[in-house]
């Protein structure tokens, strides 16, 4: 049985598939398992991953793609061995030292739900930028657990990116695993759930490239999300724990997350579900936020309304 198994999860990355198992393969740490989801590429990307399978990576095919790619993402954590399940996106890769780092963090602290690494944003014209991490210690070389995981989410980027986390098999049972048929934000729900139980544990070290600028990246289409279902999670947790001494931050990263839906609705013009996330965010740190929103949304709808109204005098 290996240590870690690795669950790359692939729909319609030819290009960049044999980079993310190369990656896989060039790890210092050894005792691992690949495991490549094809979810139904159309452009050759399973032949491609097929020719690793004289490697030892087993490949499996879903019959037809899955909305974020989490239905694939489960397909590998059931058939997975490892004790930890760790997740590569075919566009990505790792640097060496990846899982490595990983076992590190799983031996020092055996305890926590979820294990991450720093990681770095890569574009196609070569510049490579640091995601903005707050309210973790900012030495390169510090590991440990997040003070606050949800306090870090509030005031910067979230420090967990999905090819760059590793999750013990066992908490699968107790968090549940990834929603499907979420175009967007099912890895941020999965992360949710997780921290609203368990500690999770950081490196600084960055060892994982996160590629910018690749087409049909999910991070770049599907703007239309409405809503992020952690936002539901985290109600029902405050419901339950009315004690919680981060019970201020989780909430509010629950309004920021409202927020951000507010926003794709004013992208999309669904002014309407709008409204309703601004009625819902009761917040105190993201005021000013919420207010310019509420004048975006009103000044939109006045002209739409303005529009049509010139259209039908026409």
């Amino acid at each position: 049985m290996p240590e870690i198994s690795v669950v790359i999860s692939l729909y319609n990355k030819a290009e960049y598939i044999a980079r993310a198992i190369d990656s896989v393969l060039a790890q210092k740490f050894s005792d691992f398992e690949v495991i490549v989801v094809n979810d139904a590429s159309s452009d050759g990307g399973e032949r491609i991953a097929a020719e690793y399978q004289k490697s030892g990576i087993k490949l499996f095919n879903r019959p037809s793609p899955s909305p974020g790619g989490h239905a694939a993402r489960n397909m590998g954590i059931r058939e997975s061995s490892g004790n930890l399940v760790a997740f590569l996106d075919a566009d990505d890769e790792w640097t060496p030292k990846f899982l490595e780092t990983i076992m590190r963090l799983r031996n020092k602290y055996p305890g926590a739900g979820l294990y991450a690494t720093a990681y770095l944003r890569k574009y196609n014209d070569g510049r490579i930028k640091n995601p903005d991490i707050r309210e973790i210690p900012e030495d390169n070389g510090w590991e440990g657990i997040v003070p606050d995981y949800f306090r870090s989410c509030i005031y910067g980027t979230s420090p967990v990116c999905t090819s760059a986390a590793a999750i013990p098999k066992a908490v699968f049972a107790s968090s549940g695993m990834f929603p499907e048929g979420v175009n967007k934000g099912g890895d941020r729900d999965m992360w949710v759930r997780i921290a609203l139980k368990y500690p999770v544990v950081f490196s600084r070290r960055p060892c994982a490239l996160y590629n910018m600028d690749i087409p049909g990246s999910v991070s770049k289409t599907n703007r239309a999300i409405y809503g992020y279902r952690a936002v539901e999670n985290i109600e029902k947790f405050l419901n339950d724990n009315a004690n919680s001494d981060k019970r201020d931050y989780i909430r509010e990263y629950a309004n920021k997350l409202r927020l951000s839906s507010v926003a794709q609705c004013i992208e999309t013009g669904n002014f309407k579900l709008g409204i309703k996330h601004l009625k819902e965010c009761r917040t105190r740190m993201f005021r000013r936020k919420k207010l310019r929103l509420f004048l975006m949304l009103l000044f939109l709808k006045c002209r739409m309304k303005r529009n049509h109204k010139n259209e039908n005098s026409n």
